[in-house]
């Protein structure tokens, strides 16, 4: 085993302070411990399906961008995209197509066509439009809440009951960026927006 060294140590603070919405300041102070402490006590039961569909061919969607990263601490999400395949539209990179590039295709897509799906069963606690595409949170009765983002049409309505695998709208691009048709994922306490990675969550 390799020791860390206090710059690494300090790194994975901040990584789990910002995955529990702590304050960041990369210190283990006594509510970061205590975090930790309840943590391995009780781990996150694991309530979330994938909130995209399993398409033909058994193809799932794949998480590829983590919960704030370094490069982008305000990332308070993950990404979701399928690995493309030849015949999947779109079958460009950028603005509502894909993403990355192999051979001059995209490495990753969303598929034309392709819903949103709800997480786990719950009541919609928002939907309608916004700068970066139209968005749904759903309110799951246990104390989390979860927020599809990057949609081209929204198919359900406040208040409205849903269950696992319900469509919530088609995937698009975020139009304030164009950097791939994607379904960005949230997961917050239902009484505050403290994001936290849902990553952990996910069955």
């Amino acid at each position: 085993m390799i020791p860390l060294t206090h710059d690494q140590v300090t790194e994975l603070v901040r990584y789990w302070q910002a995955g529990h919405g702590l304050e960041v300041d990369g210190i283990a102070g006594p509510l970061t411990v205590a975090s930790i402490e309840a943590a391995r006590r009780h781990p996150p039961k694991r309530f979330l399906a994938c909130p995209l569909p399993v398409l033909a061919g058994d193809r799932h969607a794949q998480v590829t961008s983590e919960f704030r990263p370094a490069d982008r601490p305000n990332h308070n999400g993950v990404d979701l995209f399928y690995r493309w395949q030849a015949g999947d539209l779109p079958d460009f990179v950028g603005d509502h197509g894909g993403a990355g590039t192999v051979d001059g295709h995209p490495k990753w897509v969303v598929p034309l066509d392709t819903f949103a799906i709800a997480a786990a069963p719950g009541r919609v606690q928002l939907a309608g439009n916004s700068t970066t595409g139209y968005r749904v949170w759903i309110d799951h009765g246990n104390g989390w809440r979860t927020g599809y983002f990057h949609l081209t049409t929204c198919m359900v309505a406040f208040g409205e009951p849903v269950e696992q695998g319900t469509p919530l709208g088609l995937v698009g691009d975020n139009p304030a960026d164009h950097d791939g048709r994607h379904l960005h994922f949230e997961l917050s306490p239902i009484d505050r927006y403290a994001p936290v990675d849902p990553v952990p969550f996910m069955v």
